[in-house]
């Protein structure tokens, strides 16, 4: 009997945790869904703008002409009147080797022509009479025309035992001193062409067809202050770095300011003719393997547009394709945004 009271107590114990169970189920089951949260952000407006690009690059000025004076004939150096600094005048005296061999043998081969002549003419006067042979004159003309060849010969080597100055400018390195024996084509001095100065700048490629052969250029050199000089695009270069993506333009500055040098540091300021661009907020661009890439608004869904980009101004940049002036393009919010992601849009 007392098994039997213990059975029903346990029974009823059972149903009640139950219904306990059931209700607990029932009143969560009745409980509303959690809504995910929104994801807000913020837009800007694509805008077509009328922009005058411009940009200021280093560089270093160069002398326009820098001629290497090499020797063309080997010997003992006598004379090098010139030293760094010196100003000189195309075709003053700028090296002198020991030429009394040359001399010689210059002297030696005028002799042997004077000769030569002389035998010719005599054979030429005696051939109508029939006292020399056609074939001795011929002989005697053929040793006349060596004999000047080789006077002309030993005349360009008495004139290689002196170097004048090809141009006029300045001389910048003296690489021999006299007494030194000089081998074939060494290098004895540079001169400088001071007249014009110029430099060798490296320009985007998205900017250099901005740019044409003679546009006016600012330059300001760091040892001259603050002074902007005049300059001009003188030669684009046809080629493209393909590491870089920058073709170089030589500028050139003329008339040359009063203490500017060859070697000093510059900035060249290029500015380009204005035009429309259509420019949006350089920090919407995203990247990633597909490609460069914004994300747009439409009916508060986010959408990837693959866009290609030009030129940068200050923290705007051009797009040249995949969006339309005044589209909305998200700036604020970007971080965990999917392409067709549902968002709220917020104005401030």
């Amino acid at each position: 009997m007392r098994l039997s009271t213990v059975s029903i107590s346990t029974r009823i114990s059972c149903l009640l945790c139950s219904l306990v169970l059931i209700a607990c189920s029932d009143s969560s089951s009745q409980r509303p869904a959690r809504k995910p949260a929104e994801h807000i952000v913020e837009t800007v407006m694509a805008n077509q703008q009328t922009i005058s690009v411009s940009q200021t690059i280093s560089g270093t000025l160069q002398a326009i002409r820098e001629v290497r004076i090499i020797n063309q004939a080997q010997g003992l150096l006598t004379a090098l009147p010139v030293y760094p600094g010196d100003k000189v005048q195309k075709g003053q005296l700028l090296v002198q080797l020991d030429s009394s061999l040359a001399h010689a043998e210059m002297q030696k081969a005028q002799a042997t022509l004077n000769l030569a002549k002389v035998d010719y003419q005599r054979l030429k006067d005696l051939a109508p009479r029939k006292l020399a042979s056609e074939s001795e004159v011929a002989q005697a003309q053929t040793r006349y025309e060596i004999a000047v060849s080789d006077l002309h010969l030993k005349q360009t080597r008495f004139a290689h035992s002196q170097i004048k100055a090809p141009i006029a400018g300045i001389i910048s390195q003296r690489l021999a001193e006299p007494g030194d024996v000089i081998p074939l084509h060494t290098h004895l001095l540079t001169l400088i062409d001071t007249s014009s100065l110029k430099a060798e700048i490296h320009l985007s490629e998205l900017l250099l067809p901005l740019v044409k052969i003679g546009n006016q250029v600012e330059i300001t050199i760091d040892a001259l202050g603050d002074k902007i000089f005049k300059g001009s695009i003188k030669r684009i270069y046809p080629v493209i770095d393909k590491d870089t993506r920058r073709g170089v333009i030589e500028i050139i500055l003329q008339p040359v300011p009063e203490g500017a040098l060859a070697g000093q540091f510059c900035r060249v300021k290029i500015k380009t003719q204005a035009k429309a661009r259509l420019m949006i907020p350089y920090d919407t661009i995203r990247h990633d393997k597909q490609g460069t890439y914004v994300f747009s608004l439409n009916e508060n869904k986010a959408h990837r547009v693959n866009i290609t980009t030009g030129i940068q101004q200050n923290n705007l940049i051009e797009v040249l394709n995949g969006l339309i002036d005044k589209q909305l393009i998200i700036n604020k919010g970007l971080f965990g945004l999917k392409d067709k992601m549902t968002v709220k849009h917020i104005t401030k």
